[in-house]
């Protein structure tokens, strides 16, 4: 088959695949930032740049006829915080050398789109038209693509011109980079393969992270003439006579380099030849022809794929394979989480499995091992989350890598996932034996009674315990002035800093506290995946004293009594202190494991063990019967987490812990049925905007707050699946449909959000957030002509 044949079938498979979902909601890529951190009110940058390729820099559309023909920004990951450092960087005008006609940008008949993977635009004057669109080549490099077509008789003598300055704002109103962050600020400089900006060396954990090796390059396939004058550059270039009817082409690259792992990388090579160029703008299309194909037949499944590979990062820093953070623009979230990646590579699985299993790759990189240098008591342990940059434990200097907890187990779940789209014998092989560390670590680390049932809870850590293993907690005492509590002393904010497990409960016995903070608990909310859910004993104060009222006629002690977890220490056989456990064994963690030991079963199956097989499916059948012995309330119809020894935890309400055990296909079908009665209550989790994360029935409601109302696209989804795997598939049809309807901005051009309130449904938290994308891909699969796998 000739290039020529070959070109023109991929064009026609790339149109192919782009018109089927031309109608689809697209995400907008317009915007021109006007400074580095151009937030909105939750911190997130205000654009949505594309990204692409697993790329650490993205560009937007231009919004105004002025800047036509430039890609808006661009934007950086700083290592762990993404910034803008141009309005626009390279803004181009032509003239005719000849004539000396100017072909101005602002006044073209001007057009611009957004596809998967390409931001185009195209502008037309009399007797000229130019076509500039960009593609990234790989994680380094963007190539744009300048064709000019001489629609005119007369042959034209071109010149062109590229300028750009950089952000001088750090934040709107908020002062300038060069007095927020002087050492970052990046520099203009001239050298011999073009335009670069270096980076100063910042080691501030909560804004920049730079090695003060970073450095943004603009390089060109045709010889430029540079000129550099402080924050400003301008580059000119005559290009080759292009006669009357004639079309030509040339080459900008925009690359990006980190630290000295990617000091080689240029994209001479690739601008030194046209083919060569053409060649990674094919592959680009080939690569998201073969995506789209693939993905469900819904409305919002290219916004969904667009989402997550725009939240791609290739491996960098402590970052060792293809990793997929929750946000780019958020904030706080440039950053690979446990629990994020085990759904978004389930949903990858179908499209790209050799990527999913990378992402899942990037977390395990760090399972701990025996002979860990830090925690070796945590052997088989996942961290919360991994970063660019290692925490201080780890000999890093960075503030986001978190091992002071892990997350729910879902592992095994989103390796069988890859292994069914991929049919690969060694995948499962290489993680086998890493999937039964981890889930041995659980009973091992977070069942303090070993009675099979697992806590959430925390390890040791810093910020959890002193040198001595002492427990770390502050307390707000009723009355400000008076003597330090006993294991205590005086700290900041009318807060007193404490130590010791025995003091810690001797103060929440008596009760003589206004407020209490503890890490650990902290800890095990993030554990769970459900960070300040209502049974973990989080309820605003308004909320406390409405349920004094209510339970304790007003006696508001005794309502915080209900609502204070304890802590536990786990100990190994020798009594090491091996981390905490929070006082109460979780009916959604349970159920997890419940699931857990089912897939490894099947894993130990499919690579020929039957032994190893028929054990972890008698383990299985053992816990199904606990988790519905343990955690089902008859009187109410719903599973609660139970205090260890204790009495099931009914006082701080329903959330969606509660359908998991449907999720996981533990339940008997008359727990199911009376489950899903709850799911399917207006009074409860059928709000207009349905499957809040606390039940509207729940004391610590409240349709703002992050995990007690606020609607989370992963518990709809294990929602979905459970009323589904019960019999309830036309429910589970309309309970989808209904989100989808009601969600703000979700089938317009907005990004997808982390969470929506569920009254309202008004988008709230990140944009642009990953497993809220991964899900609308898996709510389209599991339609309700699909069995729950």
């Amino acid at each position: 088959m000739s290039s020529a044949v070959r070109k023109l079938l991929l064009v026609a498979a790339c149109t192919a695949a782009w018109a089927a979902h031309a109608q689809h909601p697209s995400i907008n890529r317009h915007g021109v930032p006007t400074a580095a951190r151009d937030f909105d009110a939750e911190q997130n940058q205000r654009f949505n740049p594309m990204f692409d390729a697993g790329s650490w820099h993205g560009y937007l559309l231009p919004d105004s006829p002025s800047l036509a023909g430039t890609f808006s920004g661009p934007m950086v990951v700083a290592e762990e915080y993404s910034l803008f450092i141009s309005s626009a960087l390279e803004r181009i005008s032509l003239t005719d050398r000849r004539s000396g006609r100017s072909f101005d940008p602002a006044q073209a008949r001007w057009s611009n789109s957004a596809r998967p993977g390409v931001l185009s635009q195209r502008l037309e004057w009399p007797g000229l038209v130019l076509e500039v669109d960009l593609h990234f080549a790989d994680s380094h490099s963007a190539l744009v693509r300048y064709r000019l077509h001489n629609t005119s008789s007369k042959p034209l003598a071109l010149r062109a011109h590229w300028q750009g300055e950089l952000m001088e704002q750090w934040e709107d109103g908020k002062g300038s980079i060069a007095a927020r962050q002087p050492a970052w600020k990046p520099q203009l400089i001239q050298d011999a393969g073009g335009i670069s900006i270096v980076f100063g060396k910042v080691r501030d954990a909560a804004n920049v992270m730079t090695s003060g090796r970073s450095r943004y390059r603009i390089e060109r396939s045709i010889h430029a003439q540079d000129r550099v004058d402080g924050q400003r550059y301008a580059s000119s270039a005559d290009l080759p006579l292009l006669g009357a009817g004639r079309r030509q082409a040339l080459y900008s690259a925009y690359s990006y380099q980190l630290d000295n792992a990617d000091a080689g990388i240029s994209a001479a090579s690739l601008l030194a030849s046209p083919a060569r160029m053409e060649r990674a703008i094919a592959a680009n299309q080939r690569r998201w022809s073969k995506w789209l194909t693939r993905l469900p037949a819904s409305p919002l499944s290219v916004k969904a794929l667009e989402t997550l590979i725009g939240n791609w990062r290739a491996p960098r820093g402590a970052i060792r394979h293809d990793a997929m953070v929750p946000s780019t623009t958020a904030r706080w979230f440039n950053g690979a989480w446990t629990w994020d990646t085990w759904k978004q590579a389930y949903a990858l699985a179908a499209i790209d499995p050799s990527l999913a299993a990378n992402t899942v790759r990037a977390l395990f990189d760090y399972q701990i091992q025996p002979n860990d240098p830090v925690r070796p008591q945590d052997a088989g342990m996942l961290p919360d989350n991994v970063f660019y940059n290692s925490d201080a434990q780890r000999g890093g200097d960075g503030g986001n890598w978190n091992e002071r907890d892990t997350k729910p187990p879902l592992a095994a779940w989103v390796a069988w996932e890859i292994y069914r789209h991929s049919k690969d014998r060694a995948w499962l092989k290489e993680m086998q034996p890493k999937l039964e560390s981890y889930h041995r670590w659980w009973y091992r680390n977070r069942d303090h009674d070993q009675n099979g049932l697992a806590e959430y809870g925390a390890t040791v850590h810093p910020l959890h315990n002193d040198s001595e293993g002492r427990l770390r907690f502050r307390v707000k005492p009723l009355t400000a002035g008076g003597a330090p509590l006993q294991g205590c002393r005086e700290g900041q904010d009318g807060m007193q800093d404490c130590l010791g497990l025995d003091a810690y409960n001797r103060i929440v016995e008596q009760g003589r506290y206004a407020a209490i903070d503890l890490p650990v608990q902290h800890a095990a909310g993030w554990e769970s995946g459900m960070d300040n859910a209502a049974r973990f004993g989080f309820i605003e104060p308004g909320a406390l004293q409405r349920y004094a009222d209510k339970a304790h006629g007003g006696d508001l002690p005794a309502a915080r009594h209900d609502w204070q977890v304890r802590v536990v220490e786990n100990r190994d056989s020798k009594g090491k202190l091996v981390g905490y456990s929070i006082d109460q064994e979780s009916a959604d963690l349970n159920a997890f494991l419940y699931r857990e030991k089912l897939i490894l079963a099947d894993i130990a199956h499919a690579l020929g063990d039957a032994r190893a097989a028929a054990d972890w499916r008698a383990q299985a059948g053992k816990l199904r019967t606990l988790v519905n012995t343990r955690f089902f309330d008859q009187a109410s119809g719903f599973y609660y987490d139970r205090q260890l020894g204790g009495k099931l935890l009914t006082m701080r309400g329903r959330g969606p812990e509660g359908w998991t055990a449907l999720w996981a296909g533990a339940a008997e079908q008359a727990q199911a049925d009376a489950v899903i009665a709850k799911m399917l209550d207006p009074a409860e989790f059928a709000t207009p905007v349905p499957m809040p994360t606390a039940a509207v029935s729940n004391p610590s409601y409240a349709p703002d707050i992050y995990w007690r109302g606020r609607v989370w696209l992963d518990q709809l989804y294990f929602g979905t699946v459970a009323l589904r795997r019960y019999g309830r598939a036309q429910e589970a049809d309309a309970m989808a449909a209904r989100f989808t309807a009601g969600a703000e901005g979700l089938l317009g051009d907005a990004p997808i959000r982390e969470n929506y309130n569920p009254e309202t449904g008004h988008m709230q938290g990140a944009t642009n957030f990953s497993w809220s994308a991964a899900h609308l891909l898996m709510l389209a699969r599991e339609s309700a002509a699909t069995p729950a796998k």
